[in-house]
């Protein structure tokens, strides 16, 4: 058993968005065999009522309350001193104050940072403790991403931050006992761009899907909505937002002219106000939270993933994948999941072949529904947490320090 101190970005319960499905999964499992130290930003008052169960399972815990005002003085204040908006974005002192008395009460073994953002927080870590980094995603890319699509001064603060954040990545895995990813494809692309020793320890835990969760055996009563199309995540996220109004917009009139009672979903929440106009347009719903999603997906008949810019692997595909649902997807979208188009997942680029893929699966249930049990079966063969978990133990069976296994 060691004494693990964990950080996140964000608190890592509920388990109701993409990082947090990881970061619980992760940490839920660390503290089956270790003793574990958590520290964490809350960016929403309502995740205010999780600590309690957080407190009944740690050693110990720190937080610190962010609001969307203060990340924004943040990144200003972090322009001016020409720093990276994501590190700027999340304030230090009161859990630096936590970390640092822990180090100097000589409490922690060893450390596992879920994000860049909360490297700042361990940077006067004692020598001797090894720290495992999950950058999940290598976000500097996406940044990148976001500075080719956007207008000339936006271009300027974006590629800005692509490379800050880039600087600071490989200044984590410089130091990093290992530095851990979200896929193999988002390993490579980081290791491209590392040198030495660090290239070598970059290594990818898959994301896993809860299968007991996401199983369409607990839904075998619902009727299923064969004709309605639904889009998942949280929709205050800046690529879903722009797949949202992408998909509406461009791909949604082409698939209603050869299908015109078909409906179009989107669920999850925060709801950008963006995302929330698009119910002003015919056969859109935006519902916002829903209590189980896995129930919302199994009620429609196809789950699309229209995404223009994404990272790493997008659990949106591998839960509609899980609950056995035809998925078509981006190549964006795809990247990072090890699955066949065209026997696991349909995946198109464009507003018209996308459009294209829609209605052959709305028109084809037979063909939609065999493709859906063959992604089901993938996920179960491929995709389960304790597979993805295994590896997680044998990373920290390999960097820990002998005398604390």
């Amino acid at each position: 058993m060691a004494r693990i101190l964990f950080l996140a970005h964000r608190i890592p319960y509920p388990p109701n968005k993409g990082d947090k499905i990881r970061s619980w999964h992760f940490l839920d499992h660390l503290l089956k065999n270790h003793e574990v130290y958590l520290g964490f930003y809350v960016d929403q008052p309502k995740d205010l009522t999780h600590i309690p169960f957080l407190q009944s399972k740690v050693k110990s815990l720190c937080y610190r309350c962010v609001s969307r005002f203060s990340q924004i003085a943040g990144i200003l204040t972090g322009i001016l001193r020409g720093r990276s908006m994501t590190l700027s974005a999340y304030p230090k002192n009161k859990l630096k104050a936590y970390v640092d008395d822990l180090f100097a009460r000589d409490e922690i073994d060893l450390i596992f940072l879920f994000s860049a953002a909360v490297a700042p927080l361990v940077a006067d870590r004692p020598a001797h403790i090894p720290v495992v980094a999950d950058l999940v995603d290598v976000d500097s890319e996406k940044w990148a991403a976001y500075a080719q699509k956007s207008s000339w001064h936006l271009r300027w603060l974006y590629g800005r931050e692509a490379r800050l954040l880039l600087q600071f990545e490989t200044a984590i895995a410089d130091t990093a006992a290992a530095t851990v990813f979200v896929s193999d494809a988002e390993a490579e692309l980081f290791r491209e761009k590392l040198g030495g020793d660090s290239k070598a320890r970059a290594s990818h835990i898959n994301n896993g899907v809860d299968l007991k969760a996401f199983d369409p055996s607990r839904f075998s009563a619902l009727t299923v909505s064969p004709r309605t199309v639904i889009f998942t995540g949280a929709m205050d996220y800046q690529p879903n937002i722009e797949a949202a109004v992408w998909f509406v917009s461009h791909v949604w009139p082409i698939v209603r002219r050869t299908v015109p009672d078909a409906e179009f979903v989107i669920a999850g929440a925060p709801v950008h106000s963006r995302v929330r106009a698009l119910a002003d347009k015919p056969h859109v719903t935006v519902l916002g939270f829903v209590d189980d999603m896995a129930e919302t997906i199994a009620g429609a008949g196809l789950v699309v993933a229209p995404l223009l810019t994404a990272r790493g692997i997008q659990n949106k595909v591998i839960e509609g994948m899980a609950m056995s649902k035809a998925v078509v997807a981006t190549s964006a979208a795809k990247e990072g999941i090890d699955a066949e188009p065209g026997k696991h997942l349909v995946v198109a680029d464009g507003a018209g072949d996308f459009a294209a893929a829609v209605v052959a699966q709305l028109q084809n249930p037979a063909a939609a529904a065999k493709l859906g049990q063959a992604a089901r079966q993938h996920m179960v063969e491929h995709y389960s947490w304790p597979k993805s978990l295994r590896r997680l133990d044998a990373l920290i069976d390999r960097v820990m320090p002998e005398e604390t296994q």
